[in-house]
């Protein structure tokens, strides 16, 4: 049911937005991933609805490269953030 939802928020959330970190990283495109960290895109940006981060949709999405590489930058997700008081 989680994914379900998450699929269709992300579908939804890719429709009206241009090629973002999230995209990117549902799509596994790691080299997009690598410019908007390049750039200084923030990896830990949590969504405003769910606090999900760019790690929680290459996780979702079974991107399992594009998680790695988020990782290596400092990447975590929602509920580590949480947990840290983020």
């Amino acid at each position: 049911m989680k994914h379900l939802l998450i699929t269709t928020i992300a579908a939804v959330v890719l429709v009206g937005c241009g090629t973002g970190i999230y995209e990117a990283a549902a799509k596994g495109n790691i080299e997009v991933v690598k410019q908007h960290l390049a750039a200084g895109a923030d990896v830990n940006a949590k969504g405003e609805e769910f606090g999900d981060t760019p790690l929680d949709w290459a996780i979702d999405f079974k991107r399992i490269k594009t998680a790695d590489l988020l990782r290596k930058h400092g990447g975590k997700t929602g509920e580590e953030l949480k947990a840290e008081g983020n």
